[in-house]
């Protein structure tokens, strides 16, 4: 006899908060940008945990797990990645909510129906910007997770669904208290006020959800950076050298304040470089950044080229081959400030129990950009963890006011 019963699976569904409001404050050119850049990290972030990505509508995207505890990370592992890049540039900013639950489900031809992904799609409307919320089902199935926990919301009578759903928040372990603050690479920030204030708003939480399956959509306002509109201003501080204060080191220009916290300039520069500059992460410093990473500055592209294929040649490492990514890690390739604005070149490759990312960021005849190179470890082998900490912040290392 056939069965009637089909597999449980868990679905994932994410929401920008605020997207109608920022579409029409800043237009659909800038709205377009920030889809299309939830959209990039929400296609990393599900692959990277084995899940498979239904469909990305605008600012809602909807994903399948086959296991709820992979679910249950990667949700946290997007709300990290939604942070780093919201830090990197506060014009775009992305303050998502995530809704998570498991059940069976019928797959149709554009996806899959059934009561999980209504729940899911309720949480999502009911989660504020930057938090993940699952019911307690979800919660149950997968268990105790390490480096997480769930921190138990109540009961709540979600639109549409038959009785109360107990809903949890997911919560990282070393989290002190509930905040509404968003949290650095998967680990509360040392600082909460300090470098987020810029970046982090208080969002209200969506009131309503939408009459489809899963489409439901957040009202609150959004405050990012506000755009210098003055032209001639603009066009002038591109023109013109930055200054640097005499006697401060150049790297700590060109290195943003909580990227540079950790750092101390060294005496003797690498080989052909002015200025070198070890950051080493404490161990007692909750904010996550790599084990080890170093910045140089180089008085020339010739040189920084130099010291790069040094690099590179050293560990035998073929140029334009593989890949650095959350997904693969061995290899030698272009990165982009964004289309048609070359940055520089990346490698990365395994050192014993090391994951290692190496990058140059050149200066290309911008006033404001310098020649550096820099060299990232982590161990573990979590090259997943350094590539998410690299993506947003190798834009502003090397940038001078970051």
């Amino acid at each position: 006899m056939a069965s009637t019963h089909g597999p449980v699976r868990t679905f994932l569904i994410a929401d920008i908060r605020g997207y109608t409001r920022y579409t029409e404050e800043y237009g659909d050119e800038a709205a377009a940008r920030l889809a299309a850049k939830f959209a990039d990290l929400v296609r990393d972030g599900v692959e990277m945990r084995g899940g498979n990505l239904i469909e990305i509508r605008g600012d809602e995207a909807l994903a399948m797990f086959e296991s709820a505890r992979q679910a249950i990370r990667a949700a946290m592992d997007l709300q990290a990645m939604f942070s780093n890049e919201t830090d990197a540039d506060a014009e775009l900013p992305l303050h998502v909510g995530i809704g998570l639950d498991s059940g069976e489900a019928v797959p149709v031809d554009e996806g899959y129906r059934g009561a999980a992904l209504n729940v899911a799609a309720r949480l999502s409307a009911l989660a504020h910007g930057d938090e993940v919320l699952t019911s307690g089902g979800t919660a149950r199935l997968a268990g105790r997770l390490p480096g997480l926990r769930y921190v138990d919301r109540g009961e709540a009578n979600l639109k549409g669904i038959d009785g109360p759903t107990h809903v949890m928040r997911v919560a990282w372990e070393d989290e002190k208290e509930p905040s509404r603050w968003v949290f650095f690479f998967g680990s509360p920030a040392s600082k909460k006020m300090g470098w987020r204030l810029g970046a982090v708003v208080a969002l209200i939480a969506a009131a309503t959800a939408g009459a489809v399956v899963y489409l439901t959509g957040g009202n609150d306002k959004v405050n990012p950076a506000a755009a210098n509109t003055n032209t001639e201003t603009a066009s002038a501080s591109v023109e013109s050298e930055p200054t640097i204060p005499a006697g401060e080191p150049v790297l700590a220009a060109l290195v943003p304040e909580p990227a540079w916290d950790t750092c101390q300039m060294q005496s003797v520069a690498d080989p052909g470089a002015d200025e070198t500059a070890v950051c080493v992460q404490p161990p007692d410093v909750t904010k996550r950044m790599p084990d080890r990473w170093q910045i140089s500055v180089y008085p020339d592209e010739r040189s920084l080229h130099a010291a790069y294929e040094t690099v590179r040649e050293t560990h035998g490492i073929a140029r334009d081959q593989g890949a650095c990514n959350g997904l693969s890690w061995g290899g030698e390739d272009s990165w982009q400030h964004g289309p048609g604005r070359p940055g520089g070149r990346k490698l990365c490759y395994f050192e014993g129990d090391d994951a290692v990312m190496v990058w140059m960021h050149e200066k290309r005849g911008q006033p404001d950009h310098r020649d550096v190179l820099g060299i990232a470890r982590e161990g573990g082998s979590d090259h997943a963890g350094l590539y998410l900490w690299w993506r947003p912040w190798h834009h502003r290392i090397g940038k001078i006011g970051g």
